[in-house]
């Protein structure tokens, strides 16, 4: 037995084997063919299309809002479509199979420093086995007042009950930022957004001074749930997105419900960049 499967109960394990998208059963995370397969769902389940493409306004927001002149960089988009929205992106992703532009990892960005204006990322946070080398390298390649946008699963006492059992990750709120050794996708901790931002959110402030956060949005209760997301069948069909995320915003504080939340960074200018302005 797997340690993910140590953390779950049996009921629950049954039932995510039980709902598990045919597709999706049994393939390999770190495998082309899991890239394969969680672009196609993606694209093909109608509501989870919906959710990424209110996700993606959260990303044209962040574009909108950063200094303008440079790049505007997807990580880990080998299996979304946000070209589709932004034909302009670079995408970067380490995946085998991956169809990207850039085949690198986010720990070692290979473009020059001050070159992107935009960073935009969707669960990748919490799959990368150091997110201090990330932050460290979203502040070198960002522009001053360039952007990072992070949407990342959060941790309120909704999740813990509905989200955490039925996902496959691992989900440990007391573990260090660090992943053990895995792979890009077999690894991963659907806590660690919520602990460096929220647990941890001094010592982030104090490692991190020149890539402050500038806003923290908590949403979706229970839509990513009725997505299925790439491992499991949707609950609703695509044309009861809209009906269910009405529905949704109606759940309480978002401190007790949401199970996301997208997170903003803002590069501060340097000493010697202040100074030359």
């Amino acid at each position: 037995m797997t340690d993910v499967a140590r953390r779950h109960s049996p009921f629950a394990q049954w039932l995510r084997g039980a709902l598990a998208h045919p597709l999706a059963r049994g393939i390999d995370l770190d495998s082309p063919e899991a890239t394969e397969v969680h672009a196609r769902l993606i694209r093909e389940k109608g509501f989870l299309r919906r959710l990424y493409a209110s996700f993606y306004a959260d990303y044209e927001d962040a574009v909108a809002r950063s200094t303008p002149g440079g790049l505007v960089l997807e990580i880990g988009s080998g299996g979304g479509f946000y070209r589709e929205i932004r034909p302009d992106v670079v995408s970067l992703d380490l995946r085998a199979g991956a169809d990207v532009d850039v085949k690198a990892s986010a720990l070692e960005i290979p473009l020059r420093s001050g070159s992107v204006s935009t960073i935009v990322m969707l669960n990748v946070l919490h799959h990368l086995p150091d997110p201090r080398a990330f932050f460290r390298e979203a502040a070198r390649v960002l522009r001053p007042g360039g952007r990072a946008c992070l949407v990342e699963p959060f941790v309120s006492p909704l999740s813990r009950k509905l989200i955490r059992p039925l996902h496959h990750e691992p989900w440990e709120e007391n573990a260090p930022w660090e992943l053990p050794p895995a792979g890009p996708m077999s690894g991963a901790n659907m806590a660690m957004p919520w602990a460096i931002f929220f647990r941890d959110r001094a010592a982030f402030d104090a490692q991190f001074i020149d890539l402050p956060v500038d806003d923290i949005r908590l949403h979706t209760a229970l839509l990513y749930l009725l997505s299925g997301g790439v491992s499991m069948r949707s609950f609703l069909p695509g044309p009861l997105f809209f009906a269910a995320r009405g529905f949704d915003r109606l759940l309480g504080p978002r401190t007790f419900s949401a199970s996301m939340m997208t997170v903003g960074l803002v590069r501060r200018p340097t000493s010697s960049t202040a100074a030359q302005g």
